[in-house]
């Protein structure tokens, strides 16, 4: 009994854990990691805001003592090193190619405003 306890106490927790969000309701965000997570605090890039449908894999972390979203696990489907694309779980998306063109919905604009297929 005293040793598992002395074992315990030098066991330090992981900083980082994975989770699958469970619930997004009027801005209280659920997950289920080790356990269940409520009122995480979800960080993004300045500008960027979603919310975050259930059933996506996310990265945990303790912010001043509480459970924050610091991402969710990335599908890259398709891009090439050095672009972006945003997707809605509608499958709308936007993709900032590296030619200098943008996808939007399949509609591909170049970089200079032209639509080349409309």
């Amino acid at each position: 009994m005293w040793i598992s306890r002395q074992i315990t106490k030098t066991q330090e927790s992981t900083a980082l854990q994975s989770a699958i969000s469970t619930l997004n309701s009027n801005g209280e965000v659920e997950a289920v990691s080790t356990g269940a997570e409520r009122g995480i605090n979800i960080y993004a890039p300045y500008g960027y805001s979603f919310s975050l449908p259930a059933g996506v894999d996310m990265l945990l972390t303790k912010s001043d003592g509480e459970q924050a979203a610091i991402g969710t696990l990335m599908k890259n489907s398709g891009i090439k090193a050095g672009e972006v694309k945003i997707t809605a779980a509608s499958g709308a998306y936007i993709h900032l190619k590296n030619d200098g063109s943008v996808v939007i919905n399949g509609l591909q604009i170049d970089m200079d405003g032209v639509i080349e297929n409309g």
